[in-house]
């Protein structure tokens, strides 16, 4: 009885709270009555770009009770920043970050089960940290936490070679996130040298690198490797290069002296041709 009295006289204060801080600090300090268990199955969840992110979080429901005096909270744990809330059996977003506004749901239907997991819709580079999920009922409060993270697949790298007299430079274009592990490898998998610059924010779009990586040879023929990894996503891209071309630099000096014989020859058999004329 004094459980659900207290319960009672909580969410009163947490209506009429003007602060998200504040109401967040008043769920923190009930004190436990009974048992309520608070887990989080997943403690890391990997957002992929343009899918949802669900945040797993369960306690320990309570048989027979409805949810009535269930309070949901989720938040930041690095600024404590209201993610989202739920109590008097309905969302309570008024004081919802801006940043969430429209962007989060709870499963309703699941939390008479004990699901208390969160949906988020547009992930991005700004999601990516530590949440907690706070749960109360007439039995305590427990909490857990989440770390989310975010990545986008690389891109299929884009090959262009360029020439001139003394290199050969092959360069490879791709656009993802986070940050790459880029390598390139000789015939033997020996690493070789390289350059490889990325660019945040490519075309204005937040959240993508633009990588462009290069390497330089001075000979003619190549049997190398590019390789990019997106260890985050568990990507790994191997793109083999292998081709040769010749020095046609001699090949014009020997077509140059056969033209030149081939028009004196021209010329001997003109000058025959008017001499033996002129004989008649």
């Amino acid at each position: 009885m004094n459980a659900m009295i207290g319960m009672t006289v909580l969410l009163n204060r947490v209506n009429t709270c003007w602060d998200a801080l504040v109401c967040v600090a008043l769920l923190s300090s009930i004190s436990c009555v009974g048992s309520i268990k608070v887990t989080a199955p997943e403690g890391r969840v990997t957002a992929v770009r343009g899918r949802p992110a669900v945040l797993g979080c369960e306690f320990t429901p309570q048989p027979g009770s409805d949810l009535a005096n269930l309070v949901v909270t989720w938040q930041r744990q690095e600024d404590i920043r209201v993610v989202h809330s739920y109590y008097y059996l309905e969302d309570q977003l008024e004081r919802q970050s801006a940043e969430y506004h429209k962007r989060t749901s709870l499963f309703h239907t699941e939390l008479s089960k004990g699901n208390a997991s969160l949906r988020i819709v547009n992930v991005g580079p700004r999601d990516v940290g530590r949440y907690q999920c706070m749960v109360s009922t007439s039995s305590g409060t427990d909490k857990a936490e989440i770390q989310l993270d975010y990545g986008v697949f690389y891109t299929e790298p884009r090959l262009s070679i360029s020439f001139s007299a003394k290199k050969v430079s092959v360069q490879y274009e791709a656009e993802g996130f986070p940050k790459p592990e880029v390598s390139w490898l000789g015939e033997q998998g020996q690493n070789l040298s390289h350059h490889t610059e990325l660019l945040e924010g490519v075309d204005g779009e937040i959240g993508l690198y633009h990588l462009k990586s290069s390497y330089e040879a001075p000979t003619p023929a190549l049997n190398i490797t590019f390789v990019l990894k997106n260890k985050l996503l568990h990507q790994d891209l191997q793109r083999p290069v292998s081709f040769s071309y010749a020095d046609n630099s001699s090949n014009g000096v020997v077509i140059a002296l056969a033209l030149i014989c081939v028009l004196l020859f021209i010329i001997v058999l003109i000058l025959a041709w008017l001499y033996w004329k002129k004989r008649i």
